[in-house]
């Protein structure tokens, strides 16, 4: 899927908090408004039973749900509601509210919820936090006008924690069911997947030890995808903020700050030379022009090595030429190929320096002329790369190629299992991760 079609995903993303969480109230109350079964779902899951059957045992043409946000609680008649439950929304499963009632006053604030719910005469309040993060001095604030209101009780008010586990939970049931019946939410679909890449920890933690092994093309492998996610987000709170989580629903991966490269993807696979599980980790080296120069001040010395040396212990080193071409910023096409397949060599600093980068369509022509020329007539480079289809017959105005490489290194998924038994032994694949990181930075360095 591309990321930008997704409904929740705006071009130029504030990452300001309070914007970021004002975006989650939307989409989430955009799913509520929009899959009557979902709210049902979830308003069954905040409410008493004794309510429930109230709200829906019976109703007149007059009954309506409101859904609303950012709503001054203050401005609101109060009085108008005789039961209010006080919802926070965060990712801690275990949040108390035994002291909800004692919360302190802020008498300079506004009374603003994230989202208001009201049916009949009763009215959820609800304050979102993506993280786990204590909100109840917020909500208790917000439900203050209601608590002031005359000639009500506390016993009135009841304060509840709901955790985005739980609501997970609850999409993944309601997505399921629409599954079977052939219907397709695109509001629960896209709240799901981009919740999968932005909040990984919010989905039910397997550990890697109790999750079968589904190789990257049989699908569905989504728990071990999303055990990953979680591992990989520990990273950078063991390396560093400039390790993050890259946001994409097709791959996994991380940012870093090699310089010479800037992501490290992973995929789960069975290798052809041997039945076993695997975990390849691979890194493109020279994956843009600027990264091509940094890469080849070091020399490519490191391109003989057959192993990856993590902590002592050597795991199985594939490394490719590669040339990428892409188009406003996008890879089109890879070729990949080993020194059998050239003439003579095309990664050179030179080539890099005066080679790659911009070749407009004017002069795709000297570009073929220059592949054909390194490579054997027999690797068919354009059949490759599908130069055709890809570039000659569309409307393709220039093409950009980088020198670099592909390297991968195979970690049998048994060595992740092994450490990876309990829930909380998250940290310890992290851990493993970084090394990983840090193993294929000292490779080039």
């Amino acid at each position: 899927m591309n990321i930008h079609l997704n409904a929740f995903r705006f071009f130029n993303e504030s990452t300001e908090k309070e914007f970021i969480e004002n975006n989650l109230s939307r989409a989430f109350s955009l799913c509520l408004t929009s899959n009557s079964f979902f709210l049902n779902e979830y308003i069954r899951n905040i409410v008493t039973d004794q309510d429930y059957q109230y709200l829906f045992s019976s109703i007149s043409s007059d009954t309506k749900c409101f859904i609303d946000i950012q709503v001054d609680t203050a401005n609101i008649e109060t009085e108008s509601y005789k039961t209010v439950y006080a919802v926070a929304m965060t990712a801690d499963r275990r949040l108390d509210m035994g002291d909800f009632f004692k919360q302190p006053e802020f008498a300079d604030k506004k009374h603003i919820t994230d989202i208001l719910i009201t049916i009949k005469d009763i009215a959820i309040v609800i304050e979102v936090k993506r993280t786990g993060e204590d909100c109840k001095a917020q909500l208790f604030n917000q439900v203050l006008p209601f608590i002031k209101s005359k000639d009500r009780n506390k016993s009135d008010i009841i304060p509840k924690s709901c955790s985005w586990q739980d609501v997970v939970k609850v999409l993944e049931k309601v997505k399921h069911v629409e599954q079977i019946v052939s219907h397709n939410s695109i509001f629960i679909n896209d709240f799901l997947e981009l919740s999968e890449i932005k909040y990984p920890d919010w989905f039910e933690a397997k550990p890697f030890d109790v999750i079968p092994f589904l190789a990257e093309d049989r699908t569905p492998n989504t728990p071990l995808r999303i055990r990953m996610k979680q591992a990989l987000r520990g990273v950078s709170a063991i390396a560093g903020d400039e390790y993050q989580l890259l946001e994409d629903a097709d791959w996994i991966g991380i940012s870093v700050p090699f310089g010479w490269a800037s992501r490290l993807m992973l995929k789960f696979a069975h290798r052809e030379d041997a039945e076993k599980e695997h975990v390849d980790f691979y890194i493109c080296p020279g994956d843009t022009k600027q990264q091509g120069h940094s890469l080849f001040k070091k020399g490519l010395n490191w391109t003989k090595r057959q192993a990856l040396d993590v902590d002592g212990k050597a795991y199985k080193l594939e490394i490719d030429y590669r040339i990428k071409l892409a188009h406003f910023n996008r890879g089109v096409a890879d070729i990949y190929f080993t020194k059998d397949d050239v003439i003579k060599p095309l990664h050179t600093p030179h080539n890099v320096d005066e080679l790659s980068g911009w070749w407009k369509r004017e002069r795709w022509n000297d570009f073929e002329h220059l592949l054909d020329e390194h490579f054997k007539r027999e690797f068919n480079w354009r059949d490759k790369c599908k130069w055709d289809e890809k570039f000659i017959n569309t409307d393709r105005s220039y093409l950009a190629m980088s020198l670099g490489f592909n390297v991968r290194a195979s970690i049998p998924f048994a060595d992740f299992k092994a450490i990876d038994k309990t829930e909380t032994d998250i940290t310890k694949v992290s851990e493993l991760i970084n090394r990983i990181l840090k193993a294929f930075k000292n490779l080039i360095n």
